[in-house]
């Protein structure tokens, strides 16, 4: 079964990853992107992404969400509802294990073609060896007092909740303890294509406020 993973800020859709359902159940949704499969991600309108464009520029830039690959890697994610972030798998084209990733982010919300979530700008990555190291720390604070984004009070509370997956890093516990390192995808499995509703509107909803949209 292929759904997406969208991240969705007031009812807009940043980006959209199709992705293989490998399992869901009581311990959480765990999806496989391969290489090759089919994204949307956000570009200007003459198609460069904005990905590490400042914040300011961003804004000032009409943008829209453009077809693309998933590429160079293949990752497994693991999304526990209730949770405030995802656990990723980075594979590299000869299938072997390059280490973790922390995705900090909203609890997912569900829906019926897969996931929404919305991205807190922070991570984590992790080396197999289980050394890690924040990621995107200046982007957590250009977007920290933004009213479009988050308080200084929400942004201590997006590294809390990094910090407090470190001890479950440190100490090799589940997800970190060389649990699904050896993953090999079915050699049938091809890459992921966008389903029909891949766009289907969000739940929440724009707020009046917001005066700059993006071309979508």
């Amino acid at each position: 079964m292929t759904i997406v993973r969208r991240d969705v800020r007031h009812g807009w859709i940043g980006a959209v990853e199709t992705a293989r359902v490998v399992s869901d159940d009581d311990d959480g949704l765990l999806t496989w992107t391969a290489v090759g499969s089919e994204v949307m991600h956000r570009t200007t309108l003459a198609g460069a992404p904005i990905r590490k464009m400042a914040l300011a520029e961003r804004e000032a830039t009409p943008t829209m969400l453009s077809p693309a690959q998933w590429r160079e890697t293949s990752i497994l994610v693991l999304t526990v509802p209730g949770q405030s972030h995802s656990t990723w798998w980075f594979f590299g084209a000869d299938g072997g294990f390059l280490g973790w990733y922390v995705n900090l982010e909203a609890p997912g919300r569900r829906w019926a073609g897969g996931m929404d979530i919305t991205d807190h700008a922070l991570d984590i990555w992790v080396e197999p060896d289980r050394t890690w190291a924040w990621k995107d720390e200046d982007e957590l604070a250009e977007r920290t007092g933004h009213p479009r984004y988050w308080t200084v009070e929400e942004g201590e509370a997006i590294r809390a909740a990094g910090r407090g997956v470190v001890p479950a890093i440190e100490a090799g516990r589940f997800p970190f303890d060389g649990s699904l390192t050896s993953f090999k995808p079915d050699p049938r499995w091809k890459p992921t294509k966008l389903p029909a509703d891949w766009d289907h509107p969000p739940t929440t909803k724009l707020p009046a406020d917001w005066d700059h949209p993006p071309t979508t």
